[in-house]
């Protein structure tokens, strides 16, 4: 069932990309079945020719693009990103060259080919500006004393006053002359942009803003399509004034975009790369998170348990301790509590050492374990002193655990340094109620039991 939604989940995934594709191809090609619709459908002798109109339209134009040349600037200033660099360098030479076309508007009847060749040489500065962009689209950012130097924009400039010299040139030639170069300049624009579009899927570019950018392009390539097309001042001349537009505005919403975000193309991420890079986050988070939790158990373990033998601490025993107190006063269930100390354990210590002892106390406390329930609390609160906590236990059931762990003690062997040593034990046994109120009260009985034991001559268990 679950590798059944396992491939029904994938093909939905599929198939929702699939038609995300489409959407967005869909949308870029648009404004051809508008150019396609005018071109087959309008009277030729049909034209708009209002100048006023016109100029406005082209002022509204280098307005806009002066604009995006400034906050494109500006992404790269912040970022150092060499794609932004050229991005801007494009809009910059869109906005120099383009405006000659809105000041020679009134000049359309005595100069033609003068009027017109400064929109199509526009549009190739951009695209071509545009298509180097995308060529460093992976390049090492500029570090930020390349990013103030102003010698690329200067560079730029006089490359674009040459331009526009040659372009001014080439517009007082004859009509039957200049046509060509304008074709020439309109298709070299449309195939910069379509080339564009080819590196990007070179690329493979996942950032929102490079399908914006993509999209883009082939708007930009349509408009230039609508131009080759069109006579001027007709319909189609128009639209592919109003296609060049939706390019323009749609890549400086991109352009404003990345700067209100990360002032950066590449680093601008889809919503699907973004749940993408929430679910890793989310997965580190919860891995560390169990990393953490484990070391709080380690940390908590080690600060109730002793180090050597691994059994409980008197901090445990202690906390322990004021669990089973209050049950028992609830309840009236019995509790008991054994003190015990290995006999003679000083001289092991100073006839074989301390790693000797060390081992001999991890042995003891491994086989007092073996004789207690799961719900017995072996800790070791001294050198070879150990406290036993006896839950659900009166001092004759204390007493006989006392005894089998005594007896146990008595006949362990334990191999040290290739000798086999013997160890007792002497314990004193009290219980809740009738010897101590309370956990202080209860283990200095247990204690001064064990002394007696001590005093008795040793392995033995002393409960009264």
């Amino acid at each position: 069932m679950d590798e059944q939604q396992g491939e029904a989940g994938w093909l939905i995934q599929r198939l929702t990309l699939a038609y995300h594709r489409l959407l967005i191809a869909g949308f870029a090609l648009t404004p051809l079945i508008a150019i396609a619709y005018v071109y087959s459908f309008q009277d030729p002798a049909l034209r708009f020719e209002h100048h006023l109109f016109h100029e406005v339209a082209i002022g509204i134009a280098i307005a806009l693009s002066a604009f995006a040349t400034y906050v494109t600037w500006r992404c790269y200033r912040a970022s150092g990103e060499v794609f932004l660099r050229w991005l801007a360098l494009g809009f910059l030479g869109f906005t120099v060259i383009y405006l000659p076309h809105g000041f020679l508007t009134r000049i359309v009847d005595e100069g033609l080919a003068l009027f017109l060749i400064f929109g199509p040489a526009s549009r190739l500065v951009m695209a071509a500006c545009f298509f180097i962009a995308l060529l460093r689209y992976r390049a090492l950012p500029d570090v930020l004393p390349v990013r103030c130097r102003y010698q690329f924009w200067l560079a730029g400039l006089g490359v674009f006053m040459l331009i526009m010299g040659i372009a001014a040139y080439l517009g007082q030639l004859p009509w039957a002359q200049a046509r060509p170069v304008l074709v020439g300049l309109e298709t070299g624009a449309m195939l910069l942009s379509l080339a564009g579009i080819l590196v990007m899927a070179v690329l493979r570019t996942r950032s929102p803003l490079m399908t914006v950018y993509m999209v883009s392009l082939a708007v930009f390539a349509q408009a230039s399509l609508a131009f080759l097309l069109a006579t001027p001042w007709n319909h189609l001349w128009w639209l592919g004034h109003g296609i060049f537009a939706a390019g323009f505005f749609m890549l400086s919403y991109g352009i404003v975009q990345a700067f209100h975000t990360t002032r950066s193309f590449s680093t601008v991420y889809s919503q699907m790369d973004m749940m993408a890079q929430l679910r890793e986050q989310q997965a580190w988070t919860q891995e560390a998170l169990l990393q953490v939790q484990e070391a709080n158990r380690k940390l908590e373990q080690l600060a109730s348990t002793d180090a050597l033998t691994g059994v409980a601490n008197r901090r445990q025993l202690v906390e322990r301790a004021d669990m089973e107190l209050p049950r028992s006063e609830r309840h009236g269930a019995p509790l008991s509590l054994l003190c015990m100390d290995l006999d003679h354990f000083k001289r092991i210590n100073d006839d074989y050492g301390h790693l000797a002892g060390d081992e001999v106390l991890k042995q003891v406390a491994e086989a007092i374990q073996q004789s207690l329930r799961p719900s017995d609390l072996l800790a070791r609160v001294g050198g070879e002193e150990f406290h036993v906590l006896l839950p659900d236990t009166d001092l004759a059931g204390a007493r006989d655990v006392a005894e089998r762990i005594r007896v146990k003690l008595e006949g362990l062997d334990i191999p040290v340094q290739g000798v086999v040593l013997h160890v007792t034990v002497s314990v004193g046994c009290a219980q809740l109620g009738p010897d101590g109120a309370d956990m202080k009260s209860l283990t200095h009985t247990a204690d001064e039991r064990l002394y007696q034991a001590k005093a008795l001559g040793r392995n033995r268990v002393v409960i009264a």
